[in-house]
């Protein structure tokens, strides 16, 4: 290509061949890259933005280095679209770099070629992301109901302490039994929460709730625990309607989203004053008489106040949601509910 060190084309010729040194050299960037960028993820943001670049140049090199292998060996593109089935793809860049070389000169068509390529790419770029900035993660309680229901399938990606704002579906760790627990932040550190009568008092002024209608659901066991929903309405039978009243929060940045109240007396409705400690956060179920959160302390199986280390993603779209026992079952997934981002 005119303008192109015949060295760097070289490198970066979907076209052409390269030899397994070149392979095992780039792939040793690839990992010493990955390396950097997991011990810059902790450190000076610049340096971060930095490394992830360099993981995306390195995955991008690996990729084309894959793709010329499979030319070196006379094999026709077609053979890289194994890597579109899970983690395949870097098993299948390990295969290619052990083929031998053949004299004869069998590519294959230069769309098998560009599709193999592609295939590569992608599954390279999913694989490197899924380790360094997102995690899929499946609902399994109702705690977060409306705004996430059992058997939602979501994206959640990685975060820092300092990214956290008031109002975002945050996935933490439990600070005792280390499971995974989903809920909103409503409290930063210094800030004073309270709850009277299903109200949130923050910094002694109350949060603005407007009714919002009906949530209705059936009632029936839901997800793999097969857990009956709590319904406002009594005398409730298996089949019938779930019913529950929705509010509309509003924080005092203007961000809304929507919560469901059951009663108005029950556990929890009414707290004392929660003063939240510098490096921890207040936690709070959108279904807030169905939800273990910082209302309640460690002693009695809630979190209670979350530290910054144990807090990890942020929710961010939902792929798809399965309201059946099983998340294979795509008779059960709920045709709403696809890419739906969280609020």
């Amino acid at each position: 290509m005119a303008g192109v060190p015949a060295s760097l084309w070289s490198l970066i010729d979907l076209g052409g061949t390269a030899s397994r040194k070149r392979g095992w050299i780039i792939f040793g960037v690839l990992l010493l890259s990955l390396v950097l960028a997991e011990i810059a993820s902790n450190g000076n943001p610049p340096w971060k933005s930095l490394s992830f670049l360099a993981v995306g140049i390195a995955i991008i090199l690996w990729v084309i280095v894959l793709v010329q292998r499979l030319h070196a060996s006379g094999r026709s593109g077609y053979w890289a679209l194994v890597s579109f089935l899970p983690f395949v793809g870097i098993i299948a860049g390990i295969v290619i770099h052990c083929l031998p070389p053949r004299t004869v000169d069998r590519r294959g068509h230069p769309v098998a070629r560009i599709s193999g390529a592609g295939a590569l790419i992608v599954c390279g770029l999913l694989f490197v992301s899924r380790a360094l900035f997102w995690q899929p993660y499946w609902i399994p309680s109702e705690s977060m109901k409306p705004t996430l229901l059992v058997g939602d399938f979501l994206i959640a990606t990685k975060l820092g302490p300092d990214d956290l704002e008031r109002g975002d579906v945050v996935v933490f760790r439990h600070p005792v039994y280390g499971s995974d627990f989903i809920n909103r932040v409503a409290g930063l550190p210094g800030d004073r929460i309270q709850l009277l009568q299903g109200v949130i008092y923050l910094n002694d002024m109350p949060i603005s709730q407007e009714e919002a209608g009906l949530f209705e659901e059936v009632y029936e066991p839901q997800g793999p625990m097969g857990n009956l929903p709590r319904c406002e309405n009594s005398g409730v039978s298996s089949g019938d309607a779930c019913t529950k009243s929705v509010f509309t929060e509003t924080l005092p940045d203007g961000r809304t989203y929507q919560i469901l109240n059951i009663e108005t007396e029950s556990v929890g409705d009414t707290t004392d004053v929660f003063t939240v400690p510098e490096g921890y956060f207040f936690m709070l179920g959108d279904n807030r008489d169905n939800s273990v959160d910082s209302r309640f302390s460690i002693a009695t199986g809630g979190p209670g106040f979350v530290p910054a280390e144990a807090i990890k993603l942020r929710a961010q779209i939902i792929l798809f949601s399965s309201a059946g026992r099983f998340i294979a079952d795509v008779t059960s997934w709920r045709p709403d509910r696809y890419l739906k981002a969280v609020r």
